[in-house]
Order: structure tokens, then sequence, then C-alpha cells
């Protein structure tokens, strides 16, 4: 008798339940649906995978992490676009800022001769932003999708014209400390890396041709890489106090182009300094190499 009391029970509790559902959905949809939605989103949250953000990343660029979109922002995202895609193109937009203050400081008779040094700090500043999460050296797990970031935000600046971006994020993710990791690349990753070979060559060869590319045309639509300029430059300085030496390119000619990219950019000089060119936390390759193999 308890037993078919105990389940009369349950089965007026079942009747009110249906009742009540029957109420907010056919009366109330707004509010069944919401507490449907609510459910289905809070049920699925640790079995939808979700892109992320490099948070150092963006601090290199003086750039913060929005806050989370509302319902109907979430929904256009959803259709058009998702949060990372736009803060990757906001990254975009940040280093190729980055990359036009860099030359405009070729303008500037102090911050000219800390160029090379701003280069160096730079590559430094991304390997660490690559290992790290929230100021703190992080999992593998986070340096992979740091270091995928990285590389869509090398894409779009490799198809958007910005080599000084495309470059140095290519020398930087190609550090040691990371290549040790052996980090699995996707397809289009791959596809990318070809790519970018076949139009600047490599480091092997000195990047010549994308320094050829620059120095035998004038377009101020892209942005050359810095780092290759500075090096050919350097070099073929050297190669002027040999006797008898012939170049291609006298150096101050190849000066002369990145005065003009310079002077091109020179109203960039004005704008905030970006912590990308700042001292770097580590300078050492040793030690951040050390650093990722202590990764997890």
């Amino acid at each position: 008798m308890t037993f078919q009391h105990d389940s009369i029970l349950w089965e007026s509790y079942y009747i009110d339940s249906c009742k009540d559902q029957w109420v907010l959905q056919n009366l109330y949809q707004a509010a069944y649906y919401k507490i449907k939605t609510t459910y289905i989103s809070e049920k699925n949250t640790f079995k939808m995978p979700r892109r992320r953000l490099s948070s150092d990343g963006l601090k290199l660029f003086n750039m913060a992490i929005r806050p989370p979109p509302s319902r109907i922002q979430e929904l256009l995202y959803c259709l058009f676009h998702s949060p990372y895609d736009d803060q990757l193109e906001e990254m975009t937009k940040g280093c190729e800022k980055a990359s036009r203050q860099l030359y405009a400081f070729h303008t500037d008779p102090i911050k000219k001769e800390m160029i090379t040094k701003y280069v160096d700090n730079s590559v430094f500043n991304v390997v660490y932003a690559v290992l790290s999460k929230d100021g703190e050296f992080t999992t593998k797990f986070n340096i992979k999708r740091n270091y995928r970031y990285f590389i869509d935000v090398m894409k779009n600046a490799f198809h958007n014209g910005d080599h000084n971006t495309a470059i140095l994020l290519r020398q930087a993710l190609n550090h040691h400390a990371l290549k040790q990791l052996k980090l699995p690349l996707r397809k289009r990753d791959k596809i990318l890396f070809q790519d970018m070979e076949k139009q600047y060559g490599s480091w092997r060869d000195s990047f010549t041709r994308h320094f050829k590319q620059v120095m035998n045309t004038t377009d101020f639509e892209i942005i050359p890489s810095m780092l290759v300029m500075q090096m050919h430059m350097q070099r073929f300085k050297r190669y002027s106090t040999i006797g008898r030496c012939k170049f291609e390119y006298a150096p101050g000619f190849i000066e002369g182009v990145i005065g003009m990219y310079g002077t091109h950019n020179i109203t960039s000089v004005y704008d905030d300094a970006i912590p990308l060119y700042e001292e770097p936390p580590i300078t050492s390759s040793s030690e951040l190499i050390l650093i990722a193999q202590g990764a997890k």
C-alpha cells in the first residue's frame, strides 16, 4: 500500500509538472524558450570546443578581451562572425599599426638608432606570449592554442600586405623554444608556410625574394619587413668595406627606401607606444627553451 501511495504521489507530481510546462509553453512562450535555451546551453557547456584568444598576445598591442556579447549579438556572431574572428581582425589591425609605427621611427633621429633593438624585442615578446597565459607560464595545451592564434594573425597579415608582421611572426613561431614542442600544424597552416616561402624566400637565403621585390617596386600599399631590410642593409655595409667587392644595392639606397616608407607613415610616430617593442620579460633564448621544455 505504501508503494502504491508513493506511486500516486509521483503521478500527481508528474501531472502537475506537465501542466506547468503546458502553461509555460502555450501561455508564456518567451519564458519557456528562455528556460529551455538556458538549460541546453548549460548542459552542453563542456561539449562545445571554442577557439581561444591569446590574452598575453593582446597585451602586446594595448588590446583587451571584450566583454561577452548580448544574446542578440551572440546570434549574429553565430550567423556571420564569432568573437574570435572579430578579435582576430582587431589584432591584425593592431599589428599593422605597429608595423607602420616601426617605419615611422626611422624619421626620428633617436628612435631610428633603436629599430634593430625593437625588432629583436618584438620577436622575444611574441615567443613569451605564446608560452604564457595571464602573465604566467602555461600548459602545452594552451601553448598550442596560442601558437595557432598567432598563425591566424600571420595569415591575415600576409594576405593584407603587412609583410613586416608576417615575417616577424614567422620568425617568432620558428623559434627553437616552440619548434622543440613539435606542435601539430593544421593543413591550412602547412599551405600558408609554403605560400610564404614561395613569396619571401626563407631565413637560409635571408628572404632575398622579398627584399628584391621591395627594392624593385615602390608600393606604399604594402609594409615591407623591417627585419629583412635591416638585415640586407647591414650585410651590404660590411661588403662595402671590402675592396673591389661588387654588390647589387648600395647601403645608402636601401636606407633611402626605408626612409620613403618611414615618411609615408610618419604620422604613426605620434601614436601611443606599443608594448610589442618594449624590453621583453625574458631576453635569453636558452631560458625560453628551458621554460618550453617544462610545459606539461
